[in-house]
């Protein structure tokens, strides 16, 4: 059962997450991942980091992510496969 209290109580905001972070334009999104990526791989060209950081931020649940934390999470995944 709902009292009035419970319809009134604030409700948890996705942005309250840690590692979340609003950015208001996707261009500036990734280019903050894309430069990112070149920092954390030289062998990555600025071509291919921005392609590659399009294509992330059409994910919703990356998209609203700190760019550089979706760079840096990006880069431990490959060197966890490259060691496997």
């Amino acid at each position: 059962m709902n009292t009035s209290f419970d319809q009134t109580s604030p409700i948890t905001s996705r942005w309250d997450q840690e590692g979340i972070e609003y950015v208001r334009s996707n261009l500036d999104w990734c280019a903050r991942c894309s430069r990112r990526m070149v920092g954390l791989n030289p062998g990555l060209t600025a071509e291919q980091a921005l392609d590659l950081a399009h294509e992330l931020s059409l994910d919703e649940s990356l998209r609203c992510k700190s760019p550089e934390l979706v760079a840096e999470d990006l880069h431990r995944v490959t060197l966890n496969t490259d060691v496997a």
